[in-house]
């Protein structure tokens, strides 16, 4: 994983490189109190697991891959021997936004080792994005030359791909300077648990959207072989994280009715041909001030598009949710244009609409 201390589509998924130099000191000035976890990549090809166990480590991050063309050969060895060991463990995936879009790069981390099972012991994949490390080669800025609203977009397609293929959000790996510079900020992505880097005495001030961290990485080296971490919670809620039983998020507290959330999904292909059907899927949640979240159901939702070079939007059809809060609705591709999920809320409910996202038509 890069060093970050100091140092397609927004809501609709179409159905190991040098450190960064950065500045500061590389270890924390103690061991933060919590549960002590590690992530390890190529550059620790042979890790006593045992070992890690027997010093206090119970979780860790493995990478599995990077961008579309990167697979870690010790990926096997690493993710099965943490297991055997006794460490609740999950995969990270390292994100070159210019290389491909979003979506891609999630089906490529899911398919070499990224997925996700309620067994207990495999935590959510894990997004990481942050520092351009290639700038000497591929003359890209930090922020691989996306604007805010691009890297964001990018985000979610990967996002909500990772979300239709194993069930869960991912986790988010990012420090918080490159989250306020690349993604402007966006506060979009608080219902994910985060993942925050900062070699310092405390995880400091967190990227916009979250009020909670769930893993602080805290030094590049230290009891364990790789990157140094500590869960914020308790065994017992590890092993939540784990099973699905909680997100690892802090969800905001909900006005005077109760906060909703909209996704939407589509279990189609990248590119879709005329006349065929496709699928949306998606669900409804509510949260309670607690940020306890439930399906919300029984209700309506809006399926809206807009064609290619149109500013207006109509209404394409509408789902009811089911008990769990999951909706569907099948549709005949014949234009390109982008489609969204609309809630109107109701006197208990606050109103909420999904991301758009882009369907090619061909």
């Amino acid at each position: 994983m890069k060093r970050l201390s100091g140092t397609v589509l927004g809501g609709l998924v179409l159905a190991s490189a040098a450190c960064v130099a950065v500045p500061g000191p590389a270890l924390a000035a103690s061991v933060p109190a919590g549960i002590q976890g590690l992530d390890v990549s190529s550059h620790q090809p042979s890790v006593s697991w045992p070992s890690v166990y027997g010093a206090g480590g119970r979780f860790a991050y493995v990478k599995a891959t990077e961008s579309v063309t990167y697979r870690n050969p010790y990926f096997a060895t690493q993710y099965q021997g943490a297991r055997q060991a006794g460490l609740i463990r999950g995969a990270y995936h390292f994100a070159l936004p210019h290389k491909s879009g979003g979506a891609a790069q999630a089906d490529y981390f899911v398919k070499n080792g990224g997925g996700w099972t309620a067994d207990g012991w495999t935590l959510p994949g894990a997004l990481d994005i942050e520092f351009n490390p290639y700038q000497s080669s591929n003359g890209l800025d930090t922020c691989y030359d996306l604007s805010p609203a691009q890297m964001v977009s990018w985000i979610r397609s990967f996002s909500d791909r990772y979300l239709a293929l194993t069930g869960r959000r991912p986790t988010i790996y990012t420090n918080t300077y490159w989250w306020q510079t690349c993604t402007g900020g966006s506060a979009a992505f608080g219902d994910h648990p985060l993942w925050i880097a900062r070699y310092a005495s405390s995880a400091g001030t967190l990227p916009s959207g979250w009020t909670r961290h769930t893993i602080w990485q805290y030094a590049s080296s230290g009891t364990f072989p790789g990157d140094q971490n500590v869960f914020n919670g308790t065994a017992a809620q590890l092993k939540q994280l784990a099973t699905g039983q909680s997100t690892g998020a802090v969800t905001p507290a909900p006005a005077a009715k109760a906060e909703t959330r909209v996704s939407l999904v589509n279990t189609g292909p990248d590119r879709i041909k005329r006349g065929r059907k496709m699928t949306l899927v998606g669900t409804l949640s509510q949260y309670t001030a607690t940020g306890t979240r439930t399906g919300a159901a029984k209700q309506r939702v809006t399926i809206r598009f807009r064609p290619r070079g149109s500013a207006a939007w109509r209404t394409a059809g509408t789902a009811t949710t089911t008990a769990t809060g999951t909706f569907r609705k099948t549709f005949t591709a014949g234009k390109d244009g982008s489609w969204q999920a609309v809630y109107a809320g109701d006197s208990k409910r606050l109103a909420t609409r999904s991301a758009t996202g882009y369907v090619d038509v061909r």
